[in-house]
């Protein structure tokens, strides 16, 4: 399932809608900085009116570390020109380096359409603190996704996910 605002299909940068698994729906945009680490929503039956929001990392750091370095650290960030802190919900050994996962939060769908949506661009910078240093342990210490369909997205994902069988 893939929904385009202007019936571009070119255009990569829109946000989509997929089944995961039986039990989930991902709505996701790639990164424009890093085409990989996408913005996504995801929803689980059973509470389809709230959604999970989440990004990825992939970064290939120094000798020396390993899935430890990531494990239980919180993630300092300015996000849409907010600072924030995001607990990394999952790290472990990706291709040549390590995929880092971070959990922005779960909120009610209604409003966090409306909030991301207010921008055409969502920016992530990651900072460093005393906990993680972004700018030693992330190659690409930022980030940006379009909000292009968005609310469409979001849409699709909730009936998407209401029509998941119990």
């Amino acid at each position: 399932l893939s929904a385009a605002s202007d019936g571009n299909p070119d255009d990569e940068y829109v946000w989509s809608v997929k089944r995961f698994d039986a039990s989930t729906v991902i709505a996701s945009t790639p990164g424009f900085a890093m085409h990989g680490d996408k913005l996504r929503i995801r929803l689980v039956k059973g509470g389809c009116d709230y959604g999970q929001l989440w990004t990825s990392v992939l970064t290939m750091p120094s000798e020396g570390v390993d899935e430890t370095t990531f494990i239980n650290k919180n993630v300092s960030a300015r996000f849409m020109g907010q600072q924030m802190t995001f607990p990394v919900m999952y790290a472990g050994k990706f291709i040549f380096g390590y995929l880092v996962m971070l959990d922005m939060g779960v909120y009610d769908l209604g409003q966090l359409g409306e909030i991301l949506s207010r921008k055409s661009e969502l920016k992530m910078e990651y900072l460093d603190s005393a906990d993680f240093k972004s700018t030693e342990l992330f190659d690409t210490p930022f980030n940006s996704w379009s909000t292009k369909n968005l609310t469409q997205a979001v849409k699709q994902a909730t009936h998407q996910c209401h029509l998941l069988h119990t």
